[in-house]
């Protein structure tokens, strides 16, 4: 079960991370897209906190 978790949470950090690549990279002269941005930041926290206490313990 931790393994899983941990391999969520992994995974989720990457599509985070991708999620707010595509935002910056896509972005026109008004900036990213708040929605996409906030989307990508909230698919990062969510994957650290299933990985954080699997990598502590």
């Amino acid at each position: 079960m931790r393994w899983t978790a941990y391999y969520a949470g992994r995974f989720l950090q990457l599509l985070g991370m991708s999620i707010l690549l595509f935002a910056v990279v896509d972005a026109g002269p008004l900036g990213p897209s708040p929605r996409t941005f906030a989307g990508g930041v909230a698919a990062f926290i969510v994957g650290w906190l299933l990985v954080r206490p699997v990598a502590k313990g």
